[in-house]
């Protein structure tokens, strides 16, 4: 038998693993980045999506608010056009009623606020030296035949500064039912004479 001597260097077995590494590497990057760029695109859309509605929802409120002012200029104007009806059907002249209340008015009494309430109400503040002199207005206020009712609501203690001592004055509130038909005739008398 023959031996058979081989002399060339035995080819070496190429180690394919770093390649195939390399080719997976690159396989998984590309997939990465079409995933991100895809997921990019759908974001993208669902924004401009979003941003459309939020206009069309701009426009909406938009409308909407002018819709709101027409309407509240509307029942403003309808309720100042009531008002003014209202006015003219039930005029009220105060000259009498305001003779009439100080002509009561002690001599230290003076007039602090008036608040008319509606056609026949009134809501009466005077200042008094005293307390006594708020009741025994009161008890003139019910004399008078002008007015239908008449209330003490409340009484409140309001100290003024006199030089060396602290001087109380008293705060009378009053809330006055007009007679309606009292004032009439004496508008009618006032307008005769």
């Amino acid at each position: 038998m023959l031996a058979e001597i081989n002399l060339l260097p035995q080819k070496q077995k190429r180690d394919y693993t770093n390649l195939i590494i390399a080719i997976l590497l690159l396989v998984i990057i590309i997939t990465a980045v079409t995933i991100i760029l895809s997921l990019g695109n759908q974001k993208n859309k669902e924004i401009s999506a979003l941003e459309q509605e939020y206009t069309l929802v701009q426009k909406q409120t938009e409308v909407l608010q002018q819709q709101a002012n027409q309407s509240n200029e509307n029942s403003a104007v309808d309720e100042l056009e009531k008002a003014i009806i209202w006015s003219e059907k039930y005029p009220v002249n105060f000259v009498p009623i305001l003779n009439e209340l100080t002509k009561i008015l002690p001599e230290k009494g003076y007039f602090y606020g008036l608040d008319y309430a509606d056609s026949s109400s009134l809501e009466l503040l005077i200042q008094f030296e005293s307390s006594r002199e708020a009741a025994f207005y009161l008890s003139r206020l019910k004399e008078l035949d002008i007015l239908e009712t008449v209330k003490l609501t409340k009484v409140e203690t309001v100290p003024l500064q006199d030089e060396d001592e602290t001087v109380p004055r008293y705060l009378a509130t009053y809330q006055l039912l007009i007679d309606r038909t009292v004032l009439k005739a004496i508008q009618e008398e006032d307008n005769e004479k």
